[in-house]
């Protein structure tokens, strides 16, 4: 006996975007720890840090986009998408600025991690 089952499977565009800009966030972490540490004299690293912050922006709008096309009937990873794009935008301006804003900067990366990390969990869920 055959059942249809509508799926509710991600686009499997969106599904490698959010992928490497899920991988993009986790780098960014990589990177920062190895201009930050006290014997680290920066340049090369924060350039890095940089132009990887750069890059997963550019990862997370196209995801969005990806998103608002394929994505209209699963609002969770809609919303989840268009507001870890928001969030990445907010932390590629508060990198920019430097000076004090680290203390906002440092939390905002951890909490970046966990809707990046959730998003292909939360994907696989329906």
């Amino acid at each position: 006996m055959a059942t249809t089952e509508t799926t509710t499977r991600p686009h499997p565009l969106w599904s490698a975007l959010i992928g490497l800009t899920t991988l993009g966030v986790l780098l960014q972490a990589l990177w920062a720890g190895l201009f930050l540490r006290p014997d680290a004299e920066g340049g090369t690293w924060y350039s890095v840090h940089q132009h990887g912050g750069e890059a997963t922006v550019t990862l997370a709008l196209l995801a969005t986009v990806a998103a608002l096309v394929w994505l209209r009937h699963r609002r969770d990873l809609l919303i989840g998408t268009a507001l870890l794009l928001v969030l990445l935008v907010v932390e590629y301006f508060l990198g920019r600025a430097g000076g004090g804003s680290v203390v906002v900067h440092v939390p905002l990366a951890v909490l970046l991690m966990g809707l990046a990390v959730w998003l292909p969990v939360a994907a696989r869920r329906r």
